[in-house]
């Protein structure tokens, strides 16, 4: 009967302990393991010559101190624990601070509370601190402002304030859209002048020529109608525009 060729296997690269490479070394091992058909009691050994020398020293290490692995599932577990969730803290870390809330709150939350499952070693007083910078200027400032103590406080206080601006907002817009007042003697132009009945005056001081004298002379042309008053409010020196005195220099 003829054999068939005995296809030959590739080994699992060199592991050497870089942190975004550990995944891929445990599951070629294991593919490599299943593949050759190598019994469990061989793959401890085996695992451990994939291992680079400074690793295999650490292994030796280990076994010398009594911390040694029962078989390849045991040391998987190791190397996953000291190298991959190590590397994806640090890496859950640095998106955390930058993330930035560019869409509602509510999808900020999502993506801000899934990367904290990723963060073990991380005080609540951080989280916290890193939550309210990502959020916008103006949710960020009414969140600060309200000192939350815990995260999931600063969460609904950020989802209050969205709120509550978006009223603001709302109402703003709403009282603009009317658009400008019925009665036309209400709105002031804030480059003419300003009647002092607006202002809650009822009288004008009565004019005193003596503080005057011959330096001023009254206004040859106006673009505002003089209303009628009484001749007592009237001068030779003054017109009135309104009820105010309005002086030109000679």
């Amino acid at each position: 009967m003829r054999q068939l060729p005995r296809i030959a296997l590739k080994q699992p690269d060199e592991f050497t302990g870089h942190r975004n490479t550990v995944e891929r070394f445990i599951m070629d091992t294991n593919d490599y393991f299943t593949n050759a058909n190598v019994a469990s009691h061989r793959q401890l050994g085996l695992a451990k010559s994939f291992l680079s020398k400074e690793l295999r020293d650490w292994f030796d290490l280990r076994i010398k101190r009594g911390m040694g692995f029962a078989d390849w599932p045991a040391l998987r577990e190791v190397l996953r624990c000291r190298y991959k969730e190590k590397h994806e803290r640090r890496k859950a870390r640095k998106q955390v601070l930058s993330l930035r809330c560019i869409g509602t709150v509510d999808d900020y939350n999502k993506e801000f509370s899934l990367l904290t499952l990723k963060i073990t070693n991380t005080s609540e007083e951080d989280l916290v601190e890193d939550y309210i910078e990502g959020l916008p200027p103006g949710i960020m400032y009414e969140t600060d402002r309200m000192e939350p103590a815990t995260l999931d406080e600063a969460i609904e206080k950020a989802l209050d304030s969205e709120i509550w601006l978006k009223q603001a907002s709302s109402r703003s817009q709403s009282r603009w859209s009317r658009g400008p007042p019925s009665d036309p003697s209400l709105v002031i132009d804030p480059t003419g002048l300003i009647s002092v009945a607006t202002q809650g005056i009822s009288r004008i001081c009565p004019f005193r020529p003596e503080f005057w004298g011959d330096a001023w002379v009254p206004l040859a042309t106006s673009s505002l109608p003089i209303p009628s008053l009484p001749v007592s409010h009237q001068s030779s020196h003054s017109i009135y525009r309104g009820e105010r005195e309005v002086w030109t220099e000679r």
